[in-house]
């Protein structure tokens, strides 16, 4: 029974391989292509930082005067020629070495000028009520020589920084500059 149980395994076999030719049919291959579009964009990457807005700190009447106040730092034309001055530099037009101002708490002052000559000051006030203005006069001898007018004053890192105006009585000659003054 051995023999024909195996040759009938045989016989099938060969049976489902000839029926597997004659069943099997011929398939055309459909390739089918899935088109995607894709759509990029740039972006845009916002880094956020934080601020921190220092401000200088208001000029006050302490400030001013609690020291003389000596020349950092002058650029201004006067009567039409630049004038130029950095404490020890070397390309001043003009020196500034021993000048210094001094503002007293009853609002009058000493202007003494590099030669050493004092000019009195009187009536110093803030111009406005930011007090980043400071408008004095000065008088040589009982006459009146100018009226200076510190704009856009502010008080940053010990120093004052300033516009200078004014116009001298007596020579008629108009001075505009910008200023760096440091305790004495």
């Amino acid at each position: 029974m051995k023999i024909l149980l195996s040759g009938s395994t045989i016989l099938l076999l060969i049976f489902f391989t000839s029926l597997e030719g004659g069943l099997s049919s011929c398939t055309k291959d459909n390739t089918i292509y899935d088109t995607v579009t894709v759509i990029q964009k740039d972006t845009v990457t916002v880094i956020q930082k934080d601020t921190l807005i220092i401000k200088d700190t208001v000029l006050t009447a302490e400030i001013l005067t609690a020291n003389s106040w000596k020349l950092l730092e002058v650029r201004g034309v006067l009567e039409g020629s630049i004038m130029y001055y950095l404490r020890g530099g070397s390309s001043n037009t003009q020196s500034f070495d021993n000048e210094y101002l001094t503002f007293n708490a009853n609002n009058t002052g000493l202007l003494v000028d590099n030669a050493g000559a004092s000019h009195v000051m009187t009536d110093w006030h803030f111009g406005n009520t930011g007090h980043t203005q400071v408008i004095f006069t000065l008088y040589n001898d009982a006459i009146i020589t100018s009226t200076y007018t510190y704009d856009n004053i502010r008080y940053k890192n010990g120093s004052l920084y300033y516009d200078d105006y004014f116009t001298d009585n007596l020579t008629g000659g108009d001075y505009h500059g910008q200023e760096i003054r440091i305790p004495r």
